[in-house]
């Protein structure tokens, strides 16, 4: 009866582990999420031309902002690794290297967003849009060295499994946000109203408020106060060798796989314009509702990135086993519920967004289309995820290569401009490209970790 028990309580209690790490992620995704709500909803009441604004500029930010993202994600995995060893020194020796290299890429973020006119120039924009969304993304660009350092903090604390002060910041920033978007917006006393500009003033003041809310944790609590060491005489000096060189090793490939994902979608909105507003529209809102249901799966691909990190110190196989059962299956069980909802209720969601008939009929279609690849949407981020904490990065790269450029946009172009036998399939065939593709990541992602796994077992790492 032991021999049957005590091996589901050990299940049990790693899906409550995992549980713990990912709830507090996804809502901290879903108010950081609610900053760009707010900040559309806001400036919308200002004019068409200050909602156009906002929607250009936060399309030119987001690239930009994802590539000191995906370099600094990978200390989650590196700190999660050295905390299964108990290798506490190594844990402060990879911080201090992220927020070494946090700076320069705050710093080049800020400079390549305050000088994107030439990609607004080529737009031909009105006068007036143009140079709101010109101000915007300078006033923007002061926030991202902040914002920068911040991430360096917070992956930190994610590695060592405390993903609540995420969550927390996350949350207090949406509500500071709202606040200083109406001073700035609208004008406050001796403020002057700068329209969508003011967005990018409040969105720079948050970004560094939530660098101090991230320090005053990290120095403050129990959890953390002895390892980040932030005094001058006990802070390292940046070295290629003790952390820089791992830091870029894992964290390029995780840039250029953000990108390839980013990219497809901004290509597809380019590629489908010149098929009328109905089609945008219903692509749109289909964009909108998938890319917060993935939320989900995404948050517990980051705790699976912990767990296996964890594993993976303790040179754990049976501890691994556990983390990636327990991740991959429960994230393919939300994705099943989420996917059953999505197709009973794809009118209905639909409708939320607009009382448009032919939109919400198209925007069904496509609704109906994402119900069938969040399931193999969920397997390939719950994958992702596992190698990220197995320190395997180049891979996710490659597929997300594969997958999204090859497939989701070279096929799905072909498919939605010259379909089968030479009938187009318009946007649909873009959604057939997103499965297909999808479809592939997770199959190709799977059989990496399985021999990742393999691997790591044959040169002992793991027991």
């Amino acid at each position: 009866m032991m021999a049957v028990s005590e091996p589901l309580a050990l299940y049990r209690q790693e899906l409550k582990q995992l549980i713990r790490l990912a709830w507090p992620i996804l809502l901290a995704q879903l108010a950081l999420t609610g900053l760009g709500v707010v900040d559309t909803i806001m400036s919308g009441r200002v004019g068409t031309d200050d909602l156009a604004a906002i929607g250009l500029g936060t399309s030119l930010l987001l690239p930009v902002f994802m590539i000191s993202t995906g370099v600094l994600l990978a200390l989650t995995p590196l700190v999660a690794r050295q905390k299964g060893r108990q290798a506490w020194g190594n844990v402060t020796q990879y911080l201090h290297q992220a927020i070494w290299v946090s700076v320069p890429l705050g710093l080049a973020s800020m400079a390549i967003l305050m000088n994107l006119q030439w990609v607004l120039d080529w737009l031909t924009l009105s006068p007036n849009v143009y140079q709101l969304t010109a101000d915007y993304l300078y006033y923007i660009a002061f926030g991202l060295p902040g914002i920068a350092l911040y991430q360096a903090f917070r992956f930190f604390w994610e590695g060592l499994g405390l993903t609540l002060p995420t969550m927390v910041i996350s949350v207090l920033a949406l509500l500071l946000n709202i606040p200083l978007n109406a001073m700035f917006i609208y004008g406050f006393g001796s403020i002057d109203a700068y329209g969508a500009a003011g967005c990018g003033i409040a969105s720079a003041i948050v970004m560094w408020s939530m660098l101090l809310g991230a320090i005053g944790y990290v120095v403050a609590s129990r959890h953390t106060a002895h390892l980040v060491q932030l005094r001058r005489r006990e802070f390292q000096r940046p070295s290629w060798s003790l952390g820089v060189r791992d830091l870029l090793a894992l964290g390029v490939p995780n840039t250029l796989a953000l990108l390839f994902e980013i990219s497809m979608f901004s290509f597809i909105a380019l590629f489908i314009a010149k098929l009328g507003a109905v089609v945008i529209a219903a692509h749109q809102v289909a964009i909108s509702y998938t890319s917060i249901v993935f939320m989900i799966p995404l948050s517990i691909a980051m705790a699976i990135t912990v767990r296996t990190g964890l594993a993976y110190g303790k040179a754990s196989l049976p501890d691994l086993k556990r983390s990636l059962f327990t991740g991959i299956g429960f994230s393919a069980l939300v994705s099943l519920m989420t996917a059953l909802a999505t197709y009973l209720g794809m009118h209905l969601i639909a409708s939320f967004y607009t009382p448009d008939i032919e939109v919400i009929a198209l925007a069904a279609t496509l609704l109906a289309l994402a119900a069938l690849y969040q399931f193999f949407d969920a397997v390939q981020v719950a994958c992702a995820g596992a190698l990220r904490g197995l320190h395997s990065t180049q891979v996710i790269m490659v597929v997300t290569f594969i997958s999204y450029w090859l497939i989701g946009l070279g096929l799905g172009y072909y498919l939605a401009f010259n379909g089968i036998n030479g009938s187009p399939l318009g946007v649909v065939g873009f959604w057939y490209g997103i499965v297909i593709g999808l479809t592939l990541a997770a199959f190709l992602l799977s059989i990496k970790l399985y021999y990742r796994v393999v691997r790591l077992v044959e040169k002992g790492e793991l027991q």
